[in-house]
């Protein structure tokens, strides 16, 4: 159960790949702008939490590739809600508004869209009493021109993995990263803390302010390497060194059955939390 602490091969043009609670969607062969790009998506309740509160999925904007990763904050229906709610809010507001031009309009536009995302789910709560508190973690990639481009709030996680093995490129708003940080705790400590899956920022939370993370470049999307989003829930239970091993057990298959691995290995290893995959892939 994640905590919030106050700190202070088809051609897609405006399909919508929503996965919520109900385990799996193959998203494979998605072309843009005539190239094509290998995305699997797989999200799933884990073995001990009744509900899924994790949204995720994919839907196209214009000629670019929108894939999202929301893990809820509230427990049970509060969760699912605010995770589906600001899903929801984030393809609406692309599909209004668009995703601006070079990497300084995108940035606008995700901001803008993060902001109504916020007041989105500020406001569904605010109406009924069983919402109230409720909050998500958000991470967006936008894929344009055989790049990929990413913002987050919160610990949802982008890694880019090769050859070479698994590189985070995200960092977690977390209290155990603001202990970190300031030099309160160790990497050892940090990983038995019991606020260790707290979080310090958030889309919709009445406890903070949202500010959005922005990558400062973008990351080439090409057949040798693998993009991977993916809630607490997986990263909590498979190691980076697993992750790497599971993917390259099944480096030949698709994204798609990939992502069911990964979760599958997440859930054999516990599953203490919901999880949630998304495996991104160029295709020559």
């Amino acid at each position: 159960m994640k905590h919030f602490t106050i700190a202070s091969l088809f051609i897609v043009f405006a399909a919508i790949g929503i996965v919520f609670n109900c385990g799996r969607s193959i998203a494979s062969g998605i072309r843009e702008g005539g190239r094509t790009y290998d995305i699997g998506i797989c999200t799933d309740k884990g073995m001990v939490n009744p509900v899924n509160e994790d949204t995720c999925g994919m839907f196209a904007v214009g000629r670019d590739v929108v894939c999202a990763v929301c893990d809820g904050v509230g427990g049970a229906a509060a969760g699912s809600t605010a995770s589906r709610t600001a899903f929801m809010a984030l393809k609406e507001y692309f599909e209004d508004n668009g995703l601006g031009s070079g990497i300084v309009g995108m940035h606008e536009s995700l901001a803008a869209a993060f902001a109504f995302a916020d007041r989105k789910v500020r406001t569904v709560a605010a109406s009924d009493s069983l919402l109230n508190g409720m909050a998500t973690t958000c991470l967006v990639s936008v894929i344009r021109n055989d790049t990929l481009y990413y913002c987050h709030a919160g610990d949802c996680r982008l890694y880019v993995g090769g050859p070479s093995g698994l590189k985070q490129m995200t960092e977690d708003d977390s209290y155990i990263n603001m202990l970190l940080a300031d030099g309160e705790i160790t990497e050892r400590e940090a990983r038995r803390h019991p606020l260790r899956m707290a979080i310090i920022n958030a889309v919709g939370s009445k406890s903070n302010e949202l500010y959005v993370n922005f990558c400062t470049k973008g990351i080439p999307v090409r057949d040798d390497i693998y993009c991977l989003m993916c809630s607490d829930g997986l990263y909590e239970e498979l190691s980076e060194r697993r992750i790497c091993r599971v993917v390259k057990r099944n480096i030949d298959k698709d994204g798609d059955s990939i992502a069911r691995e990964l979760v599958r290995s997440a859930n054999r290893a516990g599953g203490w939390d919901n999880i949630s995959a998304i495996v991104i892939r160029g295709v020559n």
